[in-house]
């Protein structure tokens, strides 16, 4: 993580001054706390210090307190000067990493602290995103080609000993097989593939793409099935989902076919290698 250098001082500010930017405070205003609260009677003691960036055009943006300025409005006092934590001419990375720093021990989406990561510039999430989009995915929220599993693209990232190489490749199969769709980047489909891929350095994979993109019912029954593995062995959908590709890529095969354990036992922790079916 970086950290800042920059100083910051107290201000007397009016939180209606204040504004949101989604690239740093990824976090969307929680509407439903906000009115609990007002239910509840407006406490202004309970208020806090909220922290704000004031930028070179003067204008001012939340880098930790939004929810507690909203509620301030909603009680009709947002013109109401309160005191604020302020830095001054922060560039956006390191607003985006205080954001980070301040909302470190809190329930922070895992996607919204990724798109923060990736305004503050840091590599893994940046790598992350430029390989999503050199296969027309974007790591975002809604849309027909975005990528919600976030944490399925991290630990696929991470898993290869050379970072990206399997999230590419994985990637690359499912976009290939099944084009841009949300059932192919499940976080479990993402997930079993990739163990796959890392596992089998020899596979072909243009034919792992035909069997694939020629699989009765495409991704989302594929995935359904791997859901089947865990109700009969009491494995991890995603080793669900492993076997399930395993077993279509050797569908055929006489030779190069991949490893296997498969039903009807699951893979036990005393398992030292996969038995070939």
């Amino acid at each position: 993580m970086t950290t800042t250098k920059s100083v910051s001082k107290v201000e007397s500010i009016a939180p209606n001054t204040v504004t949101t930017d989604p690239r740093v405070n990824t976090r969307p205003i929680d509407r439903s706390w906000v009115s609990r609260k007002l239910k509840a009677g407006y406490d202004e003691n309970r208020v806090g210090v909220p922290t704000v960036s004031i930028r070179e055009d003067g204008s001012i943006v939340w880098l930790d307190g939004q929810n507690r300025g909203a509620l301030i409005g909603a009680a009709g006092l947002g013109d109401k000067k309160i005191d604020m934590k302020a830095f001054r001419g922060l560039p956006i990375t390191e607003e985006a990493e205080l954001f980070l720093g301040l909302n470190d021990n809190r329930r922070v989406a895992p996607m919204y602290k990724f798109q923060a990561e990736v305004t503050a510039g840091r590599p893994e999430a940046v790598e992350i995103t430029r390989i999503a989009a050199d296969l027309g995915w974007s790591v975002s929220e809604g849309g027909a080609t975005s990528i919600q599993a976030v944490s399925a693209l991290s630990s696929i990232y991470r898993s290869s000993k050379q970072p990206g190489a399997t999230l590419h490749q994985t990637l690359y199969v499912v976009t290939n097989a099944w084009g841009h769709t949300q059932e192919a980047v499940a976080a479990n489909l993402l997930k079993g593939l990739a163990s796959v891929l890392r596992d089998s350095p020899n596979l072909n994979v243009p034919s792992m793409v035909k069997k694939l993109s020629n699989y009765d019912g495409g991704p989302a029954s594929l995935l359904g099935k791997g859901r089947g593995f865990r109700t009969t062995t009491g494995c991890l959908v995603s080793e669900g989902v492993d076997q399930v590709i395993r077993a279509t890529y050797n569908a055929g095969r006489r030779s190069s076919r991949l490893a296997t354990w498969g039903p009807p036992a699951a893979r036990s922790s005393s398992d030292e290698h996969l038995v070939s079916l």
